[in-house]
Formats: structure tokens, C-alpha cells, sequence
């Protein structure tokens, strides 16, 4: 790998040493094989071979860090470019681990910000073979991100609200007295009069927190964290009361609340602490919530207290609900105890998985706890078999020696 800075932005290439193997040895398999069935000459089958494989294992990347951002290039043989991506300075360089590998694998670039539809996780590149190669580049990277940051920062901010939805309505606020970082960032301003956020009427009187404490690319919109209200609003059918936390999504939906009804309120059927923080997805479902009373959910009664959470699914595990217990809950094999949590299904028929804070004992072995989620069976028995794919079984001759599990 080279690093190099020239004309106020740092440079990286390097070759990705694990796709030039696999590139190399496909080459050499695919180039036998059509060699054999066809019965070339060995001397043309070798030229050939030769050649094919230096471009094959032509894999390399490129990295820029300067002004206009983060621009990372993936190559194929040589000079094909197969995988572009251009982040502001705003975004991360982080070391990537693979879930079954003690050991990095290379870096990534993660957005904090990502647009939606767009992956907030770029290709993994640099060097693979070399943990010591790859924390040293990492260190060289973060530092001319730094850097670059920094020089950036000395820039002028415009004084104005930048946002898509809430520019237009720039008179609404009180700018004058509006809140500011050192860079001149907007951080927290008042309303004077309704602002509409989404399908929300926010009345006067309102503080609306914009840009969290970290750093935001210049050419980013003043980004809304959060909205505290200075009057009851109708929503749900129910009146939020005044001092309620509202958190938006960029597209202007409503996120959360915080701090909007009572101790008990009832909601879809579900009976939630109102005060504690409420979920909501992208069709309005409640996802997130607090039991005000004891609540039934996959063939067992769950403890008031317990928090819902829904997840979406993702590229390695699908749709779930996670609950952290807010009172024991008994099932075959242990009684979790308050504070630890299960893994419900997506439409909450029955416990995937659960997540005590200790070891479990069952068929004579023991399951360790803590590392990963332990799998239950469809009879709410944990899965043997789940957990020695998972590598979370301890030896048969030490399941004897804990005890109180």
C-alpha cells in the first residue's frame, strides 16, 4: 500500500490481496479445465494461462481524502472500476470485523447520515493479510480525515436555517437568539409561531435542537435532532402534553416521543407508559414501548416494565422484537430475571432467542451466556443444536462445576 499527500488531499492505493487470490486461483482452475476438454498444446495453454491470471489478480482500491469528501474506488483486473462511492468528510473510516473472526478484515466507510435507500456501509477494502498493515493505515487515514476536517471547519457558515423542510419557514424562528456552536452551526432555536414538521403542527413557543455534538460537513443541512414543546398538540387521538420530546425522521415522519401522556395510556390495544419513549415506523405502527401493566405476548404474560423494541431485518437477520424484562418470566429450561432480555418473532407468536446475564444449565451441558443470543426451540426449550453452531456449549465434564444457574 502507498499513502502520499500532494495538492491538500492524501492519497491511498493498494492491492486487495484476498481478491487477487481467489481471482488468481479461479484463473488457474477455469484455465486447466478449458485446457483439458479442449486439448490445447501445453506451451499455448501456459501463455494463455499466464495471461489471464495477471488480470485476474488485478484487484486493487483507491482512497482520496480532500475537500469534496471521501471518494473510494474499487478495481477489477487492473483498471475496471466496480464499486464507486463519494462520502462527505462527515463520514467515517472504521476497522470492519466479520461476526466469526477475532481478527479485522479490512476497513469500511460508514455514514452517519445515509440517505434512505442508500447503504451506509461502503465495500470493505485494504490490505486483509496483516492486522499491524492495516491498523497503521487506518491510523494514517483517520488522521488526514482529521486534518481535512479541520481545515474545512475554518470556513464560514451561512447564518439561515438550511433545511429542506423547515428553510421555508425560516420567519417562524427566532434566529436572532438561536444557539450556536463555535463553527456558527445552528444547535438550538426558538419558534414564534406554528411551524408544520411532516403532519405536525409544533405551536409557538417550541425549542427545536438541530445537529448533534458531532462534526457535520459544511455542505450538510442543519439536520433536526429534536423537538420540545412549548404547548399541548392533539395527536393520536389524545393530547400531548407540553414539554414532550418529538424526534423527526430527515423525511419529516414522525420518530418518537418522549414525555407526551401519562403514566398509563393505551395505544393500538397495548396499555404503554406514556412518559417513557414511544416508537414509531415508517407506516405509523408503534414498535417501541414501556408495559404500563402486565401485557401477553408469544404464550406467556410479561411483567409491566418490560421494553419492546422492534428491529427491521437487515442483511444478516430478519425481522424481530427484542424485550428487556421488566420482571422475571418463567420458561422450561430458566426463569430470566429482570433486566435480562428474549428475542420475540417478527408478528411476536413465539421466543427465538434469550439473553441472560449468567450461564445456563440444560440437557447436562452448559450454555454460555453473554457472547451471543441463545436459540430456543419451537417448545420454548433451548436448542442444543443452535448453540453448538454458535460455539456457546461448554464441555460435558464442566457442566457440573457452576452452580446456582
Amino acid at each position: 500500500m502507498f499513502v502520499w499527500t500532494t495538492n491538500g488531499a492524501t492519497r491511498c492505493e493498494g492491492f486487495d490481496e484476498t481478491g487477487a487470490l481467489f481471482g488468481g486461483l479461479g484463473a488457474i482452475v477455469l484455465g486447466g479445465f478449458v485446457g483439458l476438454v479442449f486439448a490445447l498444446p501445453v506451451s499455448s495453454v501456459l501463455v494463455v494461462l499466464g495471461i489471464v491470471v495477471a488480470v485476474c489478480v488485478g484487484c486493487r482500491y483507491s482512497i482520496r481524502i480532500g475537500p469534496d469528501g471521501i471518494r473510494l474506488t474499487l478495481y477489477r483486473f487492473w483498471l475496471v472500476p466496480v464499486h464507486r462511492r463519494h462520502s462527505l468528510l462527515d463520514a467515517d473510516i472504521d476497522v470492519h470485523h466479520d461476526l466469526d473472526a477475532a481478527e479485522p478484515k479490512g476497513l469500511v466507510i460508514r455514514e452517519p447520515y445515509a440517505d434512505p435507500g442508500f447503504d451506509n456501509e461502503s465495500d470493505v477494502f485494504g490490505p486483509r493479510f496483516g492486522p499491524p498493515r492495516l491498523l497503521r493505515l487506518h491510523a494514517r487515514l483517520v488522521d488526514a480525515l482529521d486534518s481535512m476536517r479541520a481545515a474545512v471547519s475554518r470556513a464560514p457558515v451561512p447564518p439561515g436555517l438550511r433545511n429542506f423542510w423547515l428553510g421555508p419557514q425560516m420567519g417562524a424562528f427566532d434566529l436572532v437568539r438561536a444557539i450556536r456552536d463555535e463553527r456558527g452551526r445552528l444547535r438550538r432555536v426558538r419558534s414564534v409561531s406554528a411551524v408544520y414538521v411532516g403532519e405536525v403542527e409544533v405551536p409557538p413557543g417550541s425549542i427545536f435542537h438541530f445537529n448533534e455534538d458531532r462534526f457535520l460537513d459544511p455542505r450538510r443541512e442543519d439536520r433536526l435532532h429534536e423537538v420540545v414543546l412549548g404547548g399541548p398538540i392533539p395527536l393520536l387521538g389524545k393530547t400531548v402534553r407540553p414539554g414532550a420530546s418529538l424526534v423527526f425522521a430527515p423525511s419529516g415522519r414522525l420518530s418518537s416521543l418522549r414525555g407526551a401522556f401519562e403514566s398509563e395510556v393505551e395505544i393500538d390495544g397495548t396499555w404503554v407508559n406514556g412518559r417513557d419513549v414511544l416508537a414509531f415506523d415508517e407506516d405509523g405502527e408503534l414498535v417501541g414501548f414501556t408495559l404500563a401493566r402486565d401485557g401477553r405476548a408469544a404464550g406467556h404474560r410479561f411483567p409491566q416494565g418490560s421494553r419492546f423494541q422492534c428491529w427491521p431485518a437487515d442483511d444478516v437477520l430478519p425481522t424481530r422484537w427484542t424485550v428487556r424484562l421488566g420482571g422475571p418470566l418463567p420458561l422450561p429450561d430458566i426463569t430470566l430475571r429482570a433486566g435480562e432480555s428474549i428475542e420475540l418473532s417478527d408478528d411476536i407468536s413465539r421466543i427465538t432467542a434469550i439473553c441472560p446475564r449468567r450461564n445456563v444449565k440444560a440437557h447436562g451441558l452448559v450454555v454460555r451466556a453473554g457472547i451471543v443470543p441463545i436459540p430456543l426451540r419451537k417448545d420454548g426449550r433451548i436448542d442444543v443444536a443452535g448453540c453448538l453452531k454458535s460455539g456457546i456449549l461448554r464441555p460435558r465434564e464442566e457442566a457440573e462445576e457452576p452452580r446456582g444457574v
